[in-house]
């Protein structure tokens, strides 16, 4: 899998101060990263969505959260090319498809074995060479990833002193 390789460090250093509840301070630390994992994954599909114009739905799969024996979490971003099918649906036209705002010269629809009507273009003028129109959405996802990076740890301060508030009143 081709995935977003970008590594945060979440600065814990005031959690020294209230060492002296460690089960309850480990137990709002797991659940603020999980939280703070989640915001970010939500945020940055939610606008890569809007910048691409794509509906969230179609980006569910490219965003996923790992929770690893309750120690880690790992936010996984697929960015791979994407298939330009799943912008909408692709209507053909005389001179190519389009598909939501964005329209692909030379190119036909065709579900050729899928559910879905996808979106082809020929590479040459050989009858089966043909390939799927896809966009690249590498730059795009490092571009919003590194824009929120900065506030992952206002956001995790912030979770925490709420998770932190909700464990110690025992609810």
């Amino acid at each position: 899998m081709v995935g977003l390789n970008t590594e945060m460090v979440i600065d814990t250093g005031f959690l020294k101060n209230l060492s002296h509840l460690p089960d309850e301070l480990a137990k709002a630390a797991r659940r603020t990263a999980q939280k703070t994992n989640r915001w970010l994954r939500a945020i940055t599909m939610a606008e890569l969505g809007f910048e691409l114009s794509i509906n969230s739905r179609a980006m569910n799969t490219r965003f996923r959260v790992y929770n690893q024996a309750g120690k880690t979490t790992k936010l996984w971003i697929g960015i791979r090319d994407i298939g330009v099918h799943r912008f909408g649906t692709p209507v053909q036209t005389a001179q190519g498809v389009e598909v939501g705002d964005h329209f692909f010269p030379h190119a036909f629809i065709n579900p050729m074995q899928s559910h879905e009507l996808l979106v082809w273009r020929r590479r040459s003028r050989v009858r089966s060479d043909i390939e799927l129109v896809t966009l690249d959405i590498a730059d795009e996802s490092e571009a919003i990833v590194a824009r929120y990076v900065p506030q992952v740890n206002r956001k995790f301060r912030e979770l925490f002193d709420r998770e932190f508030q909700h464990v110690l009143s025992g609810t």
